[in-house]
């Protein structure tokens, strides 16, 4: 497949081949373990897909029979789409070029399951990216975790999952936004990078009409004081997914 200028190929986990420019967020640990921490079932969307790298993983793993992937950013878009081509997935995983404020009715109550690794920082707050597909990716340029948790609302089945990767110190806006959409938090996992350090992130899993009751598992810790990855992660790496452990029993 021909580059672009400033275009390179990784390959990532599974053999996963990405191709990704200077202007996007690289493949980092949030992708992983947002993969990794979804169930199964026929039909999934991913909001704000990027590349497309959590719906690459997730059909390299089987997590489901079809994906959907919503990116509103053309660059990103064009990435996202021949990263689908590169890999083979033309089959199982379409780009759909939309911004998630104004989805379409045809899609509404069509998924088992909509994933997420939203902007974590609001619009005027921290520091400015050097690019725009950067900042969209961290802040909340092109719509809010609200936005977000109602386009989940919207695209989900009733019973269907809402799986989010996001920051633990917003961790109130995304649990308040899930409630207000009518998605009830049922399953939650902080992550450490190891025993001395606080979450650095939080795995959040609500259910479309669900009842209340939030499981909270066991923190999930990336490595040993040792610097050795933990077991827990060397499985995760391995096998695309958490222990049953962290799943509400």
């Amino acid at each position: 497949m021909e580059l672009k200028e400033n275009e390179r190929i990784d390959t990532v986990n599974d053999g996963l081949r990405l191709i990704s420019n200077e202007g996007h967020l690289a493949f980092g640990s949030d992708a992983l373990l947002l993969a990794g921490y979804l169930g199964k079932g026929e039909r999934a969307v991913e909001l704000g897909a990027g590349n497309g790298v959590v719906s690459l993983l997730a059909a390299f793993r089987g997590k489901f029979a079809h994906i959907d992937g919503v990116e509103r950013q053309e660059e990103a878009f064009d990435l996202f789409e021949r990263n689908i081509v590169l890999n083979g997935l033309c089959d199982r995983v379409r780009a759909l070029h939309y911004d998630l404020r104004d989805l379409p009715e045809e899609f509404s109550a069509k998924y088992d399951c909509v994933f997420s690794n939203p902007p974590y920082m609001k619009q005027n707050s921290g520091k400015t990216c050097a690019s725009d597909a950067r900042q969209a990716a961290r802040h909340e340029t092109a719509g809010d975790i609200f936005d977000f948790c109602a386009a989940a609302a919207k695209l989900l089945r009733f019973g269907g999952e809402a799986v989010f990767v996001y920051r633990p110190d917003r961790l109130c806006d995304l649990m308040n936004a899930m409630r207000q959409s009518g998605i009830e938090p049922k399953r939650m996992t902080s992550v450490c990078a190891d025993t001395l350090h606080a979450p650095s992130v939080v795995l959040v899993c609500g259910k479309k009409g669900g009842a209340p009751g939030l499981f909270v598992g066991p923190t999930f810790y990336i490595s040993e004081l040792s610097g050795e990855k933990t077991e827990d992660y060397r499985k995760l790496m391995k096998e695309g997914k958490f222990d049953e452990r962290y799943r509400n029993p």
